[in-house]
């Protein structure tokens, strides 16, 4: 059992089909290690132990029976992070205002990955309504498991130290301006941004509005990522799709090479840090990747066009949906502005910046014409301390630290793109470097490829954080 929870969520899904294991031990070891490690980390803000358990029952008893169609991840634990809701436990965005905030039922994306034979270990933390790196008056600090002096990231930190430190099996995160990759990058993960729009459940429910943010994942293999996004999309469900599913699965795509493409890497970016060991990660990435037959060149994209937009609303109405004006002062300080300006956006001024945000997109998007992958760092500097941008900065100190952050992923949130952060470079202390791939919108597949031939030829599913074994 003690290999099995470092294994990656589809061997642990072949174990249970084939009874090497029952779900119900695997979820055990799993919440005794969430026991264990967890008050030092502070990756969960809530654990279903009865819940989890329980389904974990379940789901031996279908193994065993046999009886219909066994689902692909039956029995695996995963983890959700907490900003969406999961029947009976809190969604509370690490917000004071949100504290008794109870779910009544499951998420939509909850339902697919109970569907597709998932077992929901609890809620992962964040910064407060996702705006940082995580930690937070009420839920308190995450820290990195591979130096717990240093921060997961944000803002889906809970989930990637949680998977990390080996608390669950494959993780959900959201990513609205890197907040899936940064922690994938600062914790030795693949994490995943599908397409915007890739991942939905049509105008009744879901997102009312155009936004940055999509649902994404956090796996410690590729074959994860890709079986993970097949769940996401729906691809195996019942009902029929609201958008088109793609013809073949994404897991059946990783059998298959991407070809010869055109790879393009920078380590240049607007603003920020950009520290000599995350350039040369990705310059490490982009040789492998030349070394296996693709076609290298150094260029960078038109990052002006796309991130003259990032000063708009970005999320509407954001965390202002869910504070009333007599509630402000209940919110940490540095959110206090944002809340404000959310709330004062009329439908006009949405409309405008959505309008800009098209136009500059498909002025970005010209440049991947004749580009198949950019390969950059996912950020510019390694795991920062876990004070860095702590949650009691004031506004203006926490506008100017994240000025000097060199986040290579927030441009494609703007522009919808998908991307991948892989961690192929470690460090001679044991810190891991992740490196992007961005490919054209839906072209997820050609991205999982490519990792995957990283995956081969630098792998990193085996790293484990010494002090969480």
């Amino acid at each position: 059992m003690s290999d099995l929870i470092w294994d990656d969520a589809t061997a642990q899904a072949e174990a249970i089909r084939r009874g090497d294991v029952r779900a119900v031990e695997l979820v055990g070891e799993y919440l005794d290690r969430i026991d264990r490690f967890d008050p030092v980390l502070r990756t969960y803000v809530s654990v279903d132990r009865y819940g989890a358990l329980e389904a974990a029952e379940r789901a031996d008893s279908s193994a065993q029976q046999r009886v219909g169609a066994i689902p692909r991840f039956l029995g695996v634990p995963i983890s959700v992070k907490d900003v969406i809701d999961v029947e009976s436990l809190p969604t509370t965005h690490s917000s004071k205002v949100l504290a008794d905030h109870i779910a009544v039922d499951d998420d939509p994306l909850v339902e697919r990955l109970r569907n597709a034979g998932f077992v929901v270990l609890g809620k992962t933390n964040v910064p407060e309504f996702c705006t940082s790196m995580t930690s937070s008056e009420l839920n308190g600090i995450c820290r990195n498991p591979w130096d717990t002096n240093r921060t997961p990231g944000g803002s889906s930190g809970g989930a990637a130290a949680g998977l990390a430190a080996g608390l669950c099996a494959v993780a959900h995160g959201t990513d609205g301006a890197g907040s899936v990759r940064v922690p994938a990058s600062f914790c030795g993960l693949v994490g995943v941004k599908p397409t915007r729009g890739l991942v939905g459940f049509g105008p009744e429910l879901g997102n009312a509005y155009y936004a940055t943010s999509v649902d994404g994942i956090l796996a410690r293999s590729v074959r994860d990522a890709a079986g993970l996004l097949d769940v996401f999309v729906g691809l195996h469900d019942a009902q029929p799709a609201w958008c088109g599913r793609p013809a073949r699965s994404w897991s059946d795509a990783l059998a298959e090479r991407p070809g010869r493409l055109r790879i393009a890497v920078t380590t240049s970016f607007p603003f920020g840090e950009v520290t000599d060991v995350c350039a040369d990660a990705a310059r490490a990435v982009a040789g492998q990747l030349e070394a296996v037959g693709h076609d290298l060149v150094d260029a960078a994209p038109a990052w002006e066009v796309i991130l003259a937009c990032a000063a708009g609303p970005m999320s509407v109405p954001g965390a202002a949906g869910h504070v009333a004006p007599d509630q402000l002062d209940r919110v940490e300080p540095r959110n206090r502005p944002l809340i404000e300006r959310e709330a004062a956006y009329t439908v006009l001024e949405h409309h405008r910046w959505v309008e800009q945000t098209r136009a500059a997109t498909r002025e970005f998007l010209r440049w991947f014409d004749d580009v198949d992958v950019l390969v950059t760092p996912t950020a510019g500097i390694l795991p920062p301390s876990v004070d860095w941008a702590p949650w009691d900065q004031q506004p203006d100190e926490h506008m100017a630290t994240f000025m000097g952050f060199a986040n290579f992923a927030q441009p494609f949130n703007l522009s919808g793109q998908p991307g991948v952060s892989v961690p192929a470079v470690w460090t001679d202390d044991g810190l891991p470097g992740g490196v992007q791939l961005v490919g054209r919108p839906f072209a997820e597949a050609t991205l999982l490829q490519v990792a995957r031939q990283l995956e081969h030829t630098m792998p990193w599913c085996d790293r484990r954080p010494r002090e969480f074994r």
